[in-house]
Order: structure tokens, then sequence, then C-alpha cells
């Protein structure tokens, strides 16, 4: 019995402690670290407004691989775009380095309204001009190992055909400088891919090495940063199969990175849904460098995929290929670069998690097929459920059965309690009483610990995937990935008062008045799956059960929307399955003493 005290005590605390944590979080370290985000934020762009706009390229002192030049190799000439325009991208190219530095994604929105509306101006930007905020762009160039750069990102390049960049007329461009010649094409696929083809003539009178390579350049912070501990957002490299990762936390910090292989890689710079890569040619060794880089006006995170030194002769020429992806990132998608391209683990720049994976790809998998039969994420989360509980239903009718067990044992355990004063004597006779009626006393303690990895796993499938972004489900959610809508202050809705007006009301808004009817579900069905179970005999810890419902009800009603209809029809399930079983037991549950209190029903017998 001891034993089972000791158990249900660990799990008590394990399951307080988590709703603690989860309630600071958003009362006091969220706030915290959003207004310190937005301060930081606030910093850069007026640093970048007076500093970095009017600096060619970079303020880095010169040498070394972290920065191109002080100064750019020719003068800068007033800049000249080219547009692009694909099925899922649009934007343009400055000429100036050939930068990808204004890059929008033309089915993905900031905001719900945006998608209902199409509107442009609302599109997610993966990639945005140096200058303006947070700069992030993409480019590749052409370096001398033995010292001087041919082409950075302050390289004048030349436009050759006429027409703006589509899948179906790629740009081609000009550069020369320093002795080369560099005929490029640059491509774009159906999706987010651009490929840099160069062609580069050594036009000098003696043998040279040259080495192409893509790098991205990220001016500070991203702003769009969900800053969740769970969630993996910052670099992220791949060298074969290893992978690499470092979150902005440690790159602020000056964290580096450097990695070679000769199996396929890529580099790039990641948040929650969105993607910047570059990707070295896949059939040539190549090398995967990060450094922080310090500017006057901030820092600038710096990532560099580089191909294989060549030897060219005079007249000789070279040519090499590199890749820059900027988009969503989208499982199929991603996972067929993997396979076309030869990319390794490019599905992985999605975060699965380092401990989990073997749980998240699975329940990603199966919900996306579901999915694509029933053509609504919600029903598919209800569905998943389903399979889930029939997965486990062997494991939870056992456990189930045995609190059913441990109900009919209650008496005489008391009777031992109350008449046996020795101890071991009292432990000696529950236990012969367990052999006797073939109980397990911690069986009902099962279906909670193995839950608790599939219900991690699923969180962080629903929290990390961006294929729930903005879908709907029925009635109020219109958005999947967002926490409930609906608050309890305007009554759901009835009242003409906006969420926003509510939780501006000192205390009681930002908590009780904006609570939703799924956080309200859910603390209702635990409340109800509890009362199917005999109240623990310790009067602390009949206390905390009872409070737990209310913890977890303000909990959950800060999650995602998919998650907690996932949590309450799972409740849902679990009540039907556990009353099944012990009223075929003969046992009277809780809820029957409740109804039959309350409505004179429920005669059922001990």
């Amino acid at each position: 019995m001891q034993d089972e005290t000791n158990l249900r005590n660990l799990i008590i605390a394990m399951v307080a402690i988590i709703g603690i944590m989860t309630v600071w979080q958003l009362i006091v370290w969220g706030p915290e670290q959003k207004a310190a985000q937005e301060a930081f934020e606030r910093n850069q762009a007026a640093k970048a407004a007076t500093e970095i706009a009017a600096t060619p390229a970079n303020d880095v002192a010169t040498g070394g691989e972290g920065a191109d030049a002080a100064a750019p190799t020719q003068p800068v000439r007033q800049d000249v775009r080219v547009g692009f325009d694909a099925p899922e991208v649009d934007g343009s190219i400055l000429l100036r380095g050939a930068r990808i530095d204004n890059l929008k994604l033309k089915e993905y929105f900031e905001t719900l309204e945006d998608k209902e509306q199409r509107n442009t101006e609302g599109e997610v930007a993966v990639f945005e001009p140096q200058g303006s905020g947070d700069g992030y762009f993409g480019f590749v160039g052409w370096t001398r190992p033995e010292g001087g750069l041919i082409a950075d990102a302050n390289s004048n390049w030349e436009q050759v055909n006429s027409g703006q960049l589509t899948p179906d007329n790629p740009l081609s461009l000009r550069l020369v400088e320093n002795g080369f010649e560099i005929a490029r094409t640059i491509s774009v696929d159906e999706h987010f891919m651009f490929t840099f083809e160069d062609r580069l003539i050594n036009r000098t009178d003696r043998e040279q090495g040259v080495q192409q390579y893509g790098r991205l350049r990220q001016f500070g912070i991203p702003d769009d940063l969900a800053n969740f501990y769970i969630l993996h957002e910052g670099l992220v490299a791949a060298a074969g199969r290893s992978l690499t990762l470092e979150k902005y936390k440690q790159l602020e910090k000056g964290a580096s990175v450097s990695k070679v292989g000769s199996e396929g890689g890529w580099i790039g710079l990641t948040g929650k849904y969105w993607l910047g890569a570059v990707i070295p040619d896949p059939a040539k060794p190549f090398t995967l460098e990060y450094e922080t880089l310090q500017l006057n006006s901030g820092q600038v995170f710096q990532a560099t995929a580089e191909g294989p030194v060549t030897m060219v002769a005079p007249g000789g020429e070279v040519t090499s290929v590199t890749r820059v992806y900027g988009g969503a990132k989208v499982a199929d998608i991603l996972r067929g670069y993997q396979k076309d391209l030869g990319i390794p683990r490019f599905v992985d720049a999605i975060d699965w998690g380092s401990m989990f994976f073997w749980l998240t790809k699975p329940f990603f998998a199966v919900l996306t097929f579901i999915n694509d039969y029933v053509g609504n994420f919600g029903v598919s989360i209800l569905l998943l459920t389903v399979l889930v509980k029939l997965v486990f239903f062997p494991i939870q009718n056992k456990a189930y059965q045995s609190m059913a067990k441990m109900r009919e044992i209650a008496e005489p355990m008391k009777k031992i309690r109350e008449e046996v004063e020795d101890k071991q004597e009292q432990q000696r006779q529950i236990m012969a009483l367990y052999s006797e009626k073939k109980v397990n006393p911690v069986a009902g303690c099962l279906p909670i610990l193995i839950q608790i990895p599939v219900f991690y796993g699923l969180y962080k499938t629903l929290f990390v995937t961006i294929e729930m972004r903005h879908e709907p489900f029925f009635g109020w959610i219109k958005d999947l990935s967002a926490p409930d809508p609906s608050a309890i202050g305007n009554l759901f809705g009835l009242l003409p008062i906006s969420v926003e007006t509510l939780e501006a009301v000192p205390l009681l808004g930002p908590f009780l008045l904006t609570l939703g009817v799924l956080p309200i579900m859910y603390g209702l069905t635990m409340w109800a799956l509890q009362s199917l179970n005999p109240p623990p005999p310790d009067e602390t810890q009949r206390m905390i059960f009872a409070f737990l419902p209310i913890v977890f009800t303000f909990v959950f009603a800060g999650f995602m929307a998919g998650l907690v209809i996932y949590w309450v029809w799972s409740n849902i399930l679990s009540i039907l399955q556990q009353y099944t079983i012990m009223r075929q037991n003969g046992v009277k549950t809780e809820l029957d003493k409740f109804i039959e209190r309350k409505f004179g029903k429920g005669q059922a017998t001990e």
C-alpha cells in the first residue's frame, strides 16, 4: 500500500509541477520574454535605419571567411531589381549581389483575415532587403582561396535576357570582375527552390583556384519567433546523416559551426514554419560554416555552404551549381527535394524532436493520411484519437478492471487499517487481500504513465507542423493552430464585446473573461473522468485532485485548439470506456452517486 501511495504522490507532484510551470509561463515568463524581445527589436530597427542602410554591405573587419569585403569591389550603382513570380512565391532579386532579398509566400499569410481576403500585403515574407528592419537574404558568390573575392554581395550583375524570372523563363545574368567572367542562370521551380548555375571563365594570364559558395545573412533576431522551449528556432545544418542544431540563443552568444562532407548537405536558418537554406552541389565535396558577425549596428547571423576549390587555367572555365531555398516547411515538399535532389535529412528542417521523433513522425503520417480522405484536420485529429485509444484499449481495459476491483476491496482494506495497529501486519494482510482478489494496485496508473509521451508526441506534432496552420474545424474554430477564440466574458459571442476589450480588464481579463468553450469542456470532462474513481483517502490528495480540473482549464486556455480538441475527445472516450467497465463489475461510481443525489437515479449496487 505504501508503494501505491508513493507512486500516486509522485504522479500528483509531477502533474502539479507541470501545471504550475505552465501557468507561470503564461503569467510571468511569457510576457517578460515578449517585452524583452520587443525592446530588442525596436533598438535593432532604430540602429538599422541610421547605420545599416548607409553601409554598403558589411562594416565587418576585413579578412577571414566570415566577411566578404570591407567595401564593395566596385562602386555601387543605383539598385536595380528583377521580379520573379512562381506558383508559390513572388518578389524580386537585387542585381547588386544577385541577392534573393525580397521573397514572399503566395499561399501563406500573416493572419487568418489576410488569408480569407487574399491580401497580398499580408503574405508571409521569408527574405527581406537589408536596411528594412530585420534584413535577411541569400546569394551565391565566388572567391579565391589564396585571397580575394570574385563575386560577392555587392557585385554589379547585369541582366542578359528580358522579362521577370518565372519557372518558364530563367534569369540570365553576367558579371565581369577581377579578371573573371561569370555567366549565371537563375531558375525557380513551382515551390520554393532557386537554382544558381554558374559558368566561370578565367580571363587572367595564369592558373587560379576558384570556389563557389552560397550564403545566408540575417540581420538581427527575427521578430516572429515563437520562443517556446520545446521548439527549435535557429541554425540547422546537415552533412550526410549528421544533423546539427543551434538555437538563436546560442547564436547570439557567438556559437560557430564547421562541418565538411561529400555525400550531400545543407545549412539554414529556421523559424517555426519558415526556412532559408543554401544547398551546395550534392555530387561534390563541401564545407558548411556558421558564424555570428558583430556589426556596429548589431549582430548578423551568417550561414555559408562552400563547394570545392577548382583550378582553372587561363582561358579555361568551370561550372558549379548552388541552390537557395526560401519557403515554408511543408513535409511533402521537403521530402520531395530530399529524394529528387539528393539533399540528406531535408525533411528534418521540421522540428520533429530529438527524443520523440519516433512518435511525432508516425503521428504526422497518420494525420495527413486521414486528412487526405476526410479533408478536415480537426476530424482527422478525432479519428487519430480513436486509433490511439484502440491501440491502448487492452492496457486501459486491464487498468479500469483493476480500478473496479480496488473499489470492491475498499471496505475490507479500511477495516484492516482500523483493526490492525501493527504496520507490518497491516501491510501483510493488505498484500494478502491483493493476492486473494488478484488486484494490482498500480495497474490504474499505467495508462497515465504511458499516455504522457503520447500526449507530448501529438502536442509536438500539432505545434510544429505547418499543415494545421490556419486550418478550420467547425463552427467558431477557424484556426486549429491558434487557441480557442471564444470567450465566456461576452457569452461566447452573444454580446457585442471584443476579446481585446475583455483582455484589457484588470486581473480577470486575461484569464477568466477570455476563457473559451474548448478549455471549459476540457475541465468538465477531466472532472467527470475523475468522478468515476473513488476519491483518495488522504485529505490533501483529495484537495489536489479536486483542484486539478480548474488548474488545467486555465492551462489549456492558451493551447492550440487542435490539441484541446484531441484531449477533450480523449477524455470523453475514456469516460465511456471506464464507466462501462465499472458498471459491468457492479461498481457504483462517484458519478452515479452524484446523479443519485441530484436526481434520485442511478440505483446501482455496491
